[in-house]
């Protein structure tokens, strides 16, 4: 339920957030034509920015789910020996590069 609740304010909370910024550019572009050298922006524009991205944040919350434990020692004891020790700890992958940037040989016809 509450993945739903965090969905529905996520969306709104985008939505907001466009909506700000396209009065922001409005505003600015009004006061260009007007030829004010004025860049503040109203309070209301703000205060919408700042909302949008507070119930973004409570979205992400609801929909995030529980966090892991950052002991290394809990993950490792749900682990068997075998799985932790075929885990590869250091990987070559410059080998190919001899074969993929070789440079190319032009064979000659000669009749």
């Amino acid at each position: 339920m509450t993945s739903w609740i965090g969905r529905i304010l996520y969306t709104v909370a985008v939505a907001l957030l466009l909506h700000s910024g396209y009065s922001a550019f409005e505003h600015l572009a009004y006061l260009k034509m007007v030829g004010k050298t004025e860049t503040s922006l109203p309070v209301d524009i703000v205060i919408e920015c700042l909302a949008s991205v507070f119930v973004a944040t409570i979205g992400v919350a609801l929909v995030s789910g529980d966090l892991k434990p950052i002991s290394l020692e809990k993950e490792l004891a749900s682990m068997s020996m075998d799985s932790i020790d075929s885990r590869p700890a250091f990987r070559t992958l410059h080998h190919r590069g001899r074969a993929i940037f070789r440079p190319v040989e032009v064979a000659s016809n000669s009749r």
